[in-house]
């Protein structure tokens, strides 16, 4: 139901609240997702008086990954309903990150639902009160919900986010995520050269090498002429392959190792740094 009630005092049903509308506005780090309500007064007892409500926003349908989101909060605070029959409008809005649209895009398998859990206080004789306010369901079909997505602009951004792994795989291992680690402080500093050099250090590291070993364009050609050989005659599994994909990053990187070379801008350490992350994820050492 996209309704709820308000009770106030002993007078039930005193006021109803509709949800009529679900849109989505982007920020700075976060995004919103906008409920706009409209206040009914059914019954004397909630006229003239000031309306104060918060709650909790739950995803639901999501399978173990539905629950709770964040917390409601009213745009504009209080909401008065002047009179009897009087209507008023109001918006409730919750505040969301990437990472939590990026859970509900995974787990979603058409529209959205979510349930706004609503409580509330008024002003009664000088005292605040609580009333009561049930719950407000929202169904949304997947064209809305992609239009919602829209105005987040959710889908303008590439997040990739990856847990950290495990360091202890091997010496060589633990060396290289260091020298990835570096690359992120370097990353934060806004250092790009420094971040792409630390990054070819991870990748050499990866295999028990150092940056310098292996920097030449023909041991690359090479490298891909003999796996294209082997491909040719059986199969090739995913670590060979993996392998050429380090040595192929390695040589991007490479060219961040020479001071002279103003060339290195945010997007080249931002696209090596994803690239060198998703790498070390399944590095089998």
């Amino acid at each position: 139901m996209n309704e709820a009630w308000i009770n106030i005092g002993t007078a039930n049903n005193a006021a109803r609240l509709d949800l009529k509308k679900v849109q989505g506005s982007s920020g700075l780090g976060l995004m919103q997702l906008r409920f706009q309500v409209e206040a009914s007064c059914r019954d004397e007892t909630a006229a003239q008086k000031p309306l104060w409500f918060e709650g909790r926003l739950y995803a639901e349908g999501l399978g173990s990954t539905s629950g709770y989101v964040r917390s409601l909060v009213v745009e504009d605070s209080p909401v008065t309903l002047h009179s009897l029959a009087a209507t008023t409008t109001f918006v409730l809005v919750v505040d969301v990150d990437h990472r939590q649209l990026q859970v509900i895009e995974e787990h979603r398998t058409g529209g959205m639902k979510f349930r706004l859990q609503l409580t509330g206080t008024t002003m009664n004789d000088g005292n605040l009160e609580r009333i009561g306010v049930g719950s407000i369901e929202c169904e949304l079909t997947q064209s809305d919900w992609a239009a919602i997505l829209e105005q987040m602009q959710y889908r303008r951004l590439l997040l990739i986010e990856l847990d950290a792994p495990d360091a202890n795989r091997s010496d060589e291992f633990k060396v290289a995520l260091d020298f990835y680690r570096d690359a992120e402080k370097q990353y934060l500093k806004q250092e790009w050269r420094l971040t792409v050099e630390a990054l070819r250090q991870s990748l050499a590291a990866l295999v028990g090498k150092t940056a310098d070993e292996e920097d030449e364009a023909a041991d690359v050609d090479a490298a891909f002429k003999t796996l294209r050989r082997e491909a040719s005659k059986s199969k090739v599994g995913y670590p060979p392959r993996a392998e050429q994909v380090r040595r192929a990053l390695k040589f991007m990187c490479d060219l961040g190792a020479h001071p002279e070379t103003a060339e290195t801008t945010k997007a080249h350490a931002y696209s090596t740094l994803l690239m060198t992350g998703g790498l070390l994820q399944e590095w089998q050492c």
